[in-house]
């Protein structure tokens, strides 16, 4: 971004944040018009039958939320994505007290995880399609569907994976040296639970990106803390050099996850060893899909790990596209979790088969 492009909407921002007007702040948003935002004029709600028969079958908490999140399409599909997780929140904890009944306590990882159980067992299922011009056959499965939503995965939401992987990564090659050289390790505080919860469920993938992809990009930083301790600074001074690892590092976690192949695997020196399938099948891959994606954006967003999307001085176009992808996955995993709890029916989920096309072209 030029300086004077960053300077002007900082001060745009400095404008927000000192004498908030809503119609200032539409000014800095994409316009209603926008090709972004065509896609709202066809999204599929859903809408199973069952409600309306039975209103009493609704999920209330989780309905109420859904209200909120859709009150902020589509122009901010990030906001709408924060109420989505609330909704998804409750159907994942309401899953887990149902299905585990020997359970003490409740937290989201477990909670999170026994959904994706659940939602293996029917993944191979049947989704009767409605009489549609864009759908090529009468049914689909949630496993197709899947599917289709990675190959139209954005560029920017594959960086977004690929930078919290390449700076753990950087964090604790930094740190392994700094214990031979006697210099100052950065604080594991730093290290984003991301990328923690990556390294420890996705082993295979770890061992490849991090002497792949990992070390080149470590060999490029000069880490520190900043001065007020709440942040690092990695001194990346070839920032073309950098990015081209992170963008290299995204299409290589798209190929992985549409093709599941067999990739290089390397000893603690890093010599290559036996290769080995970089995902132990469909289960893994829609846990890499929640887990790296869906539950790595609810925590960067919550926690305040990074500016507002939307509202943030490099957002554009592409960052709603991002989002907009993040919402309807988001959505997709919602519909999974209710069919789990029977709140809907298998059939219920056609709706995706719709909606995966409006998140991105293939």
């Amino acid at each position: 971004m030029k300086q004077t492009t960053k300077t002007q909407r900082l001060v745009a921002l400095h404008t927000l944040v000192t004498a908030y007007t809503r119609e200032a702040h539409e000014k800095n948003l994409l316009p209603s018009d926008h090709a972004a935002l065509a896609w709202f004029t066809r999204f599929n709600y859903l809408n199973p039958v069952s409600w309306a028969l039975d209103p009493h079958k609704i999920p209330y908490i989780a309905a109420t939320a859904l209200i909120d999140s859709y009150s902020c399409l589509p122009r901010r599909p990030d906001m709408a994505f924060t109420y989505l997780w609330t909704a998804t929140n409750s159907c994942y904890n309401d899953l887990y007290m149902k299905s585990s009944g020997n359970a003490e306590s409740l937290g989201d990882s477990k909670a999170i995880e026994k959904s994706l159980a659940e939602i293996n067992k029917f993944m191979q299922a049947n989704i009767a399609l409605p009489p549609d011009a864009s759908l090529a056959a009468a049914s689909s499965t949630p496993a197709d569907i899947t599917l289709d939503f990675i190959g139209r995965l954005p560029d920017k939401t594959l960086h977004f994976v690929a930078s919290y992987i390449l700076k753990g990564m950087a964090i604790e090659k930094h740190n392994e040296l700094a214990k031979t050289k006697k210099t100052n390790e950065i604080r594991k505080i730093h290290i984003s639970s991301s990328y923690k919860t990556f390294k420890s469920k996705f082993p295979v993938m770890f061992n490849h990106f991090y002497w792949t992809f990992g070390q080149a990009y470590s060999a490029l930083c000069t880490l520190s803390e900043t001065p007020d301790k709440t942040d690092v600074s990695y001194g990346i001074t070839d920032s073309e050099k950098s990015r081209k690892i992170t963008h290299a590092l995204g299409k290589e976690i798209k190929k992985i996850l549409v093709q599941i192949p067999v990739i290089d695997q390397f000893d603690d020196l890093g010599k290559p060893k036996m290769q080995a399938p970089s995902l132990s099948g469909e289960s893994q891959r829609l846990e890499f899909l929640v887990f790296g994606i869906l539950y790595a954006a609810r925590n960067n967003n919550a926690h305040g790990n990074v500016a507002s999307r939307v509202n943030s001085i490099f957002s554009d176009d592409r960052s709603i596209v991002a989002a907009t992808w993040i919402f309807l996955f988001g959505y997709f995993y919602l519909s999974l979790i209710l069919v789990s709890l029977r709140a809907i029916d298998m059939d219920d989920l056609h709706i995706h088969a719709l909606n995966v096309s409006l998140s991105g072209p293939q």
